[in-house]
């Protein structure tokens, strides 16, 4: 597939590539010789939280992903991106490993590829993954922030990198506080965004708040930015914002 630029052109599919720095430069080489019919634009970060991100935000159509990534173990990362896409997502390995051959195509790769895979292969592959890829979304289908991503056409959501899992009522309660980041919400306000029903007990949102709060607690191992306004209801503050 391919996407087009504002004004109508189109562009090249966009390959995420998840490795290591020490091989980012012969990685990023590799697939520049390879990947030329049709060319692709390459997008490297060196972390696993940060491919996640980068999932989220540039929706590429193909994803490749080092077994040697730093940060998120890559072995969450596959169960992640699985959890949140069918995109194309190729596994490198520095050496040929069956176990973890075996173990990354279990767990939702699409293909496994080490140094003894012949170069003339990778680049059909490659292209043969992303003829198969499916439609990314499109973006204004995303509310983000930098540490909250939510798809509104997936129905997910990832905070800080972490695939949250997310009742139907949490997800629509997570979306008012992400389309009103900084201001204090009602409850009467809550309960007209997600419950649509402003008159019913307040005692509802208070529960569901909790609920929602420990759900990116376990997620991301921090204290859910959604504070109490006494007397009054609820402020989401992204992380970092004043």
């Amino acid at each position: 597939m391919t996407h087009r630029h504002p004004e109508g052109r189109a562009r090249p599919p966009l390959v995420l590539i998840a490795v290591p720095e020490d091989t980012a430069v012969e990685l990023r080489a590799l697939f520049l010789r390879v990947a030329k019919a049709p060319p692709v634009d390459l997008l490297i970060v060196h972390d696993g939280r940060k491919a996640l991100r980068a999932l989220f935000r540039h929706r590429p159509d193909a994803m490749v992903l080092s077994l040697r990534l730093a940060g998120l173990s890559p072995w969450r990362v596959i169960d992640r991106v699985r959890d949140m896409s069918e995109l194309p997502l190729l596994v490198v390995d520095t050496a040929y490993d069956a176990d973890d051959a075996v173990r990354a195509l279990e767990a939702g790769a699409d293909d496994y590829l080490t140094p003894c895979t012949p170069e003339r292969v990778v680049g059909p592959l490659l292209q043969a993954r992303l003829r198969r890829g499916r439609p990314a979304p499109r973006k204004s289908q995303l509310i983000e922030d930098g540490w909250l991503t939510v798809d509104l056409a997936a129905r997910e959501a990832v905070a800080d990198g972490n695939f949250l899992d997310l009742s139907v009522l949490e997800l629509d309660l997570l979306t008012a506080f992400a389309r009103n980041p900084g201001q204090v919400l009602t409850r009467e306000q809550l309960l007209d965004l997600v419950w649509h029903e402003p008159d019913a007990d307040p005692g509802r949102v208070k529960y569901a708040v909790h609920r929602l709060r420990g759900k990116i607690s376990k997620a991301t191992g921090q204290t859910a930015p959604i504070g109490s306004v006494r007397s009054i209801g609820y402020r989401y503050r992204p992380p970092g914002s004043s």
